[in-house]
């Protein structure tokens, strides 16, 4: 038996994940690499994104309870294995994404509507980490310390409304 002959290579060549798109060449449905896919099974996953505070189970917990953090978001894919794909990013979840230079993301177009009725015209601030109306003081992202990091009171940098970013310096 005769055995394939292999090269190095930089990156391992990987197909797109499917897509669900509402208007595509060949009608509503699932597109991967062009091609529509038929009989496809929808898998759904929970996503609970992490703002950088909190981020162990109990604080995650405590966060629902005072109703803090970022909200829980469902991820639907054609395969199981390909949710990580169709989670929101950062900016889509905290609702800045004028401040993000980067293109979409394969996550759900709209949220569901009772909830863009409670987040039209808001963003998630990361000092207060709840949903509010954008003001000049607002941190639209922030980056904090490894956990645990119940201690640390201010994150390492942190972005303003206009999407600057700043350093904490000691």
């Amino acid at each position: 038996m005769d055995l394939p002959m292999f090269h190095q290579i930089d990156h391992p060549r990987r197909r797109r994940p499917a897509e669900y798109l509402a208007h595509g060449p060949q009608g509503r449905g699932w597109y991967q690499d062009a091609h529509k896919q038929h009989n496809v099974k929808r898998h759904y996953a929970f996503i609970w994104p992490k703002d950088g505070k909190n981020g162990t189970r109990w604080g995650r917990v405590k966060d629902i309870m005072k109703n803090q953090g970022p909200d829980i978001h469902v991820a639907i894919s054609a395969e199981k294995r390909d949710y990580m794909a169709h989670r929101p990013r950062r900016p889509r979840w905290s609702q800045t994404t004028r401040l993000d230079d980067r293109g979409p993301d394969c996550s759900l177009k709209s949220p569901i509507p009772c909830v863009q009725r409670l987040r039209e015209g808001k963003m998630y601030d990361f000092r207060t980490r709840k949903f509010r109306r954008p003001f000049m003081q607002m941190w639209t992202d922030a980056t904090w310390p490894e956990e645990p990091n119940n201690d640390v009171m201010y994150p390492d940098t942190l972005r303003d409304s206009s999407g600057g970013w700043w350093e904490q310096h000691w």
